[in-house]
């Protein structure tokens, strides 16, 4: 039997509510080529019944599943380049655990591992949310309208995203993979994206379109905080803005959204704070106007003024893990760190 041309690498942690749905979707994908392709899971140490669903899944499937459980937590970018020493095949794939595939995905990835036409590969993840929380089907559509209606004019997306993204093994390697030293899953992905394209030009391709269930408010907050926290450390090293964790027109909502909550908290001090309240939250509102009409048009007037308080926290949020993130990087580089923190 020739070895998969395609490995698709799959981390795992306390799965158990999404990994069959995963492998199902897989299963069941618009394809012919299933002695072709390997899937790999490798197991984080999960505490849930993750293993046993997969166990349990392996004799209805199309393609051979290879599981590993680790015997401790070690983080998904050292668990991805466990994955990725054990994978045979040319090219590697990664899913996160927690998306369904879109019925002609793996087609088109396996297309693209076939011709070799692109070293490195990414995809995308739809606005649908199954939920009718308020939440999840906001973040989503925040993420959808970053990708297509926001965009920046002649902005390149290209962000190497966990939930889909394919490369060539021999490029992942020469990189060195995804950096350990993100035990958490923040910006690893953003990072790696950065040492892809020093070599290679990534391909975005909106075909390689999976679906994801957001979770809601809080959750999403933890992660946004997190990421922003070591994103602007990685930034402070590149010190540019691109599509690929935040563009200039970001960081200006961002920085507008502080300003108005400032001025808002300062008008208990004096009515003159007004007008800089005032002032911030029109600019704010200049910047935003195209994902509120793409809002207003997918979901409606009452779901349009449910997402402006939302959307400024989330951006509070995101000033929060930067600050943070800078006080860390100060302390780190006058050595109180290590003093204050081990």
């Amino acid at each position: 039997m020739s070895k998969p041309l395609l490995s698709i690498v799959i981390p795992t942690h306390n799965s158990k509510k999404t990994i069959y749905d995963l492998l199902s979707s897989i299963s069941i994908s618009n394809f012919r080529h299933f002695k072709e392709i390997e899937v790999l899971i490798i197991d984080d140490c999960s505490k849930d019944q993750t293993v046993t669903i997969v166990k349990n899944i392996i004799p209805y499937l199309k393609f051979d599943l290879f599981l590993k459980r680790l015997n401790k937590n070690v983080g998904p970018a050292r668990a991805r380049n466990q994955g990725v020493k054990k994978a045979v095949g040319k090219y590697i794939l990664f899913l996160d655990s927690d998306v369904i595939l879109a019925k002609n995905t793996l087609n088109c990835a396996f297309q693209f591992a076939k011709t070799g036409k692109f070293r490195a590969f990414t995809g995308i993840w739809h606005y649908r949310q199954y939920t009718k929380k308020f939440f999840p089907q906001f973040k989503a559509l925040r993420d959808w309208a970053y990708w297509f209606i926001e965009r920046e004019k002649n902005a390149r997306y290209y962000l190497f995203s966990t939930r889909i993204a394919g490369i060539e093994k021999k490029l992942f390697n020469q990189i060195g993979g995804f950096n350990i030293n993100y035990s958490e899953p923040t910006i690893e992905d953003i990072e790696l994206t950065y040492r892809i394209e020093k070599i290679k030009k990534i391909k975005f391709s909106p075909k390689l379109l999976v679906y994801h269930e957001f979770e809601d408010f809080w959750p999403i907050a933890v992660k946004y905080f997190k990421r922003s926290r070591d994103w602007i450390q990685l930034y402070q090293k590149r010190l540019r803005f691109d599509p690929v964790a935040t563009s200039k027109k970001e960081a200006v909502k961002s920085i507008t959204a502080g300003l108005f909550l400032f001025s808002l908290l300062l008008i208990f001090i004096s009515n003159f704070f007004i007008y800089p309240a005032t002032i911030s939250f029109l600019f704010f509102s200049l910047l935003e106007f195209k994902f509120w009409i793409f809002l207003l048009k997918k979901r409606g007037v009452v779901f349009l003024f449910k997402s402006i308080p939302i959307s400024i926290a989330l951006y509070l949020i995101i000033n929060a893990g930067s600050v943070y993130g800078l006080i860390l990087s100060y302390l780190k580089r006058n050595h109180f760190y290590n003093r204050f923190f081990f």
